[in-house]
């Protein structure tokens, strides 16, 4: 199949997802291009990207300049006028209308082209539905976090998945919710969000006391519990060494608790790292927290692609029963899940496991043979390509 992927940034870090997604499908002989509405300026790029070939392609950012645009022969073809019949404010319409007639040309340049896929069901996704129907194509989309828990738009994203030959989502969470939340009747599938576990070997001799946490520095990661309950566990006598990677907009806050608590030589935020500082990392942990909350604006995890990694290097991990994660961990058996926004049940969780080597050490098993088993990429793929032949 000919494959474009519409995203918002390319290549982003925190998406791992999208590039295995891509890599994967490429290994299978598809032809995949990428629209992207701006580049990254991240300096740091997933080393997959650097072994396969894609053609990349970025929007121009709409101007007053681009308002002759909108009279284009594109945008004027009757099919695309039907699929864009819906009142709204003006200017994001016609900054979707710019973008679809850019996503026209683009495959007009890349030949014929049997679907188009978009990660994240934000409202200017629109503009996909735009292109497909002036080729009389598919379009799918998947529908993560943010775009849908975050104070959405519902009256926008209710059109917009009406829009779509078939919703995609990494949870079953995520299916019921769109559901009973937005009333989507669209055809949904539930595929992973997910990680290659051959990528990562299984961790063997990791650094007593090594705690690690893998997720950008935001609300819904939790991590101010995790500080606390790192403060907590040194009070008790733990001798923990508390690695942080990712950055974001609670850097500072974060970075201020640490400071308060008196524990900076026991806390290090790393910012973004390496594939290969991440898979060293995830070797030397004990274990991996991470304390997932439902942030202040609805935002919420679904299953976090770290989670699976580390899981995948066969690292004990605790995490919060928020959202999906049960649909990943089941207590017990390949980790430990507790309720969100206590520090003090995230520190005698911790506890429990490094006073206990033999559970963390079941645990980190049982966790690897989940990955293997349930979400590995290939699964995950064999599933998206499944639908993707099924509706071309």
């Amino acid at each position: 199949m000919k494959i474009i992927y519409f995203v918002s940034q390319f290549p982003k870090l925190s998406e791992s997802f999208v590039i295995n997604e891509i890599y994967e499908l490429k290994k299978r002989g598809h032809t995949v291009s990428i629209f992207a509405i701006t580049q990254t300026d991240e300096e740091i790029v997933h080393k997959e990207l650097q072994n396969i070939d894609l053609t990349v392609h970025y929007a121009e950012q709409p101007s007053l300049q681009s308002l002759p645009d909108l009279l284009s022969h594109y945008i004027l073809n009757p099919t695309v006028l039907r699929q864009a019949a819906f009142v709204d404010e003006p200017r994001y319409h016609a900054s979707c209308l710019h973008l679809g007639k850019q996503l026209i040309e683009f495959i007009e340049s890349e030949g014929s082209v049997d679907l188009i896929h978009s990660h994240f069901a934000v409202p200017n996704r629109i503009a996909v539905t735009y292109a497909a129907a002036y080729y009389d194509i598919p379009c799918t989309i998947t529908a993560h976090a943010y775009e849908i828990f975050s104070n959405p738009d519902i009256q926008r994203l209710q059109r917009l998945f009406l829009r779509f030959d078939h919703v995609i989502v990494p949870s079953k969470y995520n299916r019921e919710f769109l559901r009973e939340k937005f009333g989507v009747n669209t055809e949904m599938t539930v595929v992973p969000a997910t990680t290659d576990a051959n990528k990562f070997d299984q961790s063997g001799n990791c650094i007593s006391g090594r705690l690690l946490t893998v997720a950008r520095l935001v609300e819904k990661k939790g991590h101010k519990y995790m500080i606390d309950a790192v403060a907590k566990l040194i009070k008790q006598g733990y001798d923990i060494e508390y690695h942080i990677i990712g950055s974001g907009e609670q850097e500072q806050f974060l970075r201020d608790r640490v400071y308060e608590f008196g524990i900076e030589s026991y806390v290090e935020f790393l910012g973004h790292v390496s594939d290969d500082r991440l898979k060293s990392e995830l070797y030397d942990a004990e274990l991996f927290v991470l304390p997932c909350v439902i942030a202040s604006d609805g935002d919420r995890d679904v299953a976090p692609v770290a989670l699976k990694e580390a899981m995948a290097t066969r690292t004990a991990c605790v995490s919060t029963t928020v959202s999906a994660i049960p649909e990943l961990i089941t207590d017990g058996y390949d980790g430990i899940l507790v309720e969100p926004n206590d520090s003090e049940v995230i520190a005698k969780a911790v506890a429990e496991l490094l006073d206990n080597p033999a559970q963390r050490k079941r645990l980190a098993k049982n966790a690897r043979k989940t990955i293997e088993t349930k979400f590995d990429i290939r699964s995950a793929v064999d599933q998206l390509e499944n639908l993707f032949i099924t509706l071309t």
